[in-house]
């Protein structure tokens, strides 16, 4: 009793410091973080999503006769269907008819900021990651059979205040006998010349004439910054780009707001390795947990150490958290987006059908790390595709583990099953086109098609007492898994692939196999890597001894095919301007490539956004066989 009455009168004398508060991002306002966007159509019904900082209390979205309705005109609809249980509802205002489809909310669970946010209100550096509260709100909108195109908005009540959308289409998924218009893009990435190119791509096309879009990853550049999709104050943030809200003041003196292309066309995406957040765990930079991923195995047997201490409990779900925590996630992309599933890959690879189109949307990337390769083992600072730090030799969940593979597409995984099963499924066997999207593609003459798609393997270094001393990485261009295992499976004698779509190295280039399947990366919105063919006169780096040179591949394709020149407008070679270039890598001209699904043809537009005056033109055209 003594000791225990000590014990209190300590604890008032010394109180205990009272722990600092966690930072936290400022409320959000009451308004829509972005337009309604549309989700996986089906026949007769399509979703509707959007996305708020405030949870708010009720959200839907309203069909019909919607145009000149006001938030105030709602009131009486929203305190009907706020206390009714069905989901949908008839009401007028105004002498107008509209229904009402109830929306589900969510909130994301791993959105953050930190310094590098382009926020006014971003994060101190000392307060490292802070999450930020972003709520999704989707509907299924039902009802839509022979419809056409229906206007719609979508209504949120934020702080008891009804917040309305301005007013967009929808409809049902495309039907084979329908014209399709399909946006094929890529790597936006925050890159300057993105809404230009997104502006443009709706003005050729026409307000809603873009029928659905494909991208082939990299959508933004640290896939859990809240910022860079919804609100960055650079004027680069996806969902503006792609909504017509982007306002990016461009080097050439204009402002550029996208387009206005999602809110009336689904979004079909694929996984680039900026859709992977890395490492969190200890992370106190974005920008250093983006860069931090570490191979799942890895992380499994680092858990395997701990788990007595962090699960004594042994919960499945606390241990499939810390895992995810100490490798790397795709979480944050899976949350923003509603896509088909595969059985297998979940939304992480896919197969669905727009209009007389199969789209096959394969999770085919792998960490980028750097080029640097130092022969001496002690002078390496900093993990590489090549290397590890020499610190961190006795430490794997420090070291990069080189440009280490997501997601295998190697013979007998999961993925390579699926895809063998759905080559040969019906729906693709039978479709008009078979377009198969990935972020990593087998032929290219980017920069990023080197090392080869190859599992890295390992070489330990020792000393005469066999001690280690470094660690370096082998990339054999033999067991470039796009050309050993995937390319025979889509690109064979009968194939049904029309189009293999990539993206990952900004620029444009395409080829064409002896089986007829086309290749296409139409990634060149932004930046370019460069091309590295004899017409450019560039070079891939290749690592001195002790790598193997021949591993690596300087000019060229890996795959081995021949690029094609832009069928209308090629550029003249840098090297010898008699010739045409077979390619298009710059930093001043944007490309945007449309599917003419009915047609069965791709084109290519090019524009020069140095110039304000420039229009888009025709860069290249060609049939799907």
């Amino acid at each position: 009793e003594v000791a225990a009455l000590m014990s209190r009168l300590d604890t008032v004398i010394n109180p205990e410091e009272p722990e600092a508060p966690e930072p936290e991002m400022p409320a959000g306002e009451p308004v829509l973080l972005t337009d309604p966007f549309l989700q996986a159509p089906g026949a007769g019904q399509t979703n509707v999503a959007w996305f708020t900082e405030l949870e708010g209390s009720q959200h839907w979205v309203i069909t019909g006769d919607v145009y000149g309705l006001t938030a105030e005109d709602l009131v009486p609809t929203v305190d009907k269907a706020s206390k009714a249980r069905s989901g949908v509802f008839q009401s007028e205002a105004n002498n107008t008819q509209f229904t009402v489809t109830k929306a589900e909310t969510t909130q994301m669970s791993r959105t953050a900021e930190d310094a590098k946010s382009v926020l006014s209100d971003a994060p101190a550096k000392e307060d490292g990651i802070v999450s930020r509260d972003i709520f999704r709100h989707e509907a299924t909108v039902t009802g839509l059979e022979e419809a056409g195109e229906v206007d719609y908005r979508v209504v949120s009540l934020l702080d008891g205040q009804p917040v309305l959308s301005d007013t967009f289409s929808l409809e049902d998924a495309k039907t084979a006998e329908e014209d399709a218009n399909i946006l094929l893009t890529s790597d936006h990435q925050a890159k300057n010349n993105t809404p230009a190119n997104l502006e443009w791509a709706e003005t050729v096309f026409g307000a809603g004439g873009i029928d659905a879009v494909f991208m082939a990853g990299d959508l933004a550049n640290v896939p859990d910054r809240a910022s860079e999709w919804f609100d960055s104050e650079n004027g680069l943030a996806f969902f503006p780009g792609l909504q017509g809200n982007a306002g990016f003041e461009a080097p050439n003196g204009e402002t550029y707001d996208g387009g206005e292309i999602i809110q009336h066309a689904p979004l079909y995406t694929a996984i680039g390795n900026h859709e992977v957040q890395g490492r969190v765990d200890g992370m106190t930079s974005l920008d250093e947990s983006f860069n931090s991923p570490v191979p799942r195995e890895v992380a499994e047997a680092e858990y395997e150490k701990v788990a007595a201490e962090v699960n004594p409990d042994g919960h499945a779900e606390f241990k499939e958290q810390w895992i995810e925590d100490n490798s790397f996630s795709t979480t944050t992309y899976e949350e923003l987006f509603t896509l088909p599933e595969s059985e297998s890959g979940g939304e992480t690879y896919y197969a669905t059908t727009v209009g007389n189109t199969r789209l096959i949307s394969l999770y085919s990337t792998r960490i980028w790390r750097s080029g640097t390769a130092e022969s001496d083992p002690a002078a390496r600072q900093a993990a590489s595709r090549f290397q590890e730090a020499a610190d961190t030799l006795d430490d794997p969940m420090s070291q990069g583990h080189g440009s280490f593979i997501f997601e295998t597409l190697a013979v007998d995984s999961d993925q390579y099953r699926w895809l063998q099963d759905e080559l040969a499924s019906d729906a693709t066997s039978e479709a008009e086109n078979v377009v198969v999207m990935m972020h990593e593609g087998p032929q290219g003459l980017g920069d990023n098609v080197t090392p080869a798609f190859a599992e890295p393997t390992k070489i330990e270094e020792k000393d005469a007492e066999g001690n280690v001393t470094g660690i370096r990485y082998e990339y054999e261009a033999e067991n470039n898994k796009l050309l050993t295992d995937l390319t025979p499976l889509i690109d064979a004698e009968g194939t049904s692939v029309d189009l293999v779509f990539n993206g990952h190295s900004h620029l444009w280039n395409r080829f064409e196999s002896e089986h007829g399947v086309n290749y296409l990366e139409t990634s060149n919105v932004g930046n370019s890597y460069g091309a590295y063919h004899e017409l450019s006169g560039d070079s891939r780096p290749v690592p001195g001894a002790p790598w193997n040179a021949d591993n690596y591949v300087e000019q060229g394709s890996p795959g081995g095919l021949e690029p094609i020149v832009p069928s209308e407008r090629p550029f003249a070679s840098l090297v010898d301007p008699d010739q045409d270039a077979p390619y298009v890598a710059s930093n001043d001209y944007s490309i945007f490539t449309n599917l003419d699904a009915q047609a069965g043809s791709v084109t290519s537009f090019i524009l020069d956004t140095k110039n304000p005056d420039a229009q888009p033109e025709v860069l290249d055209v060609f049939m799907l066989d």
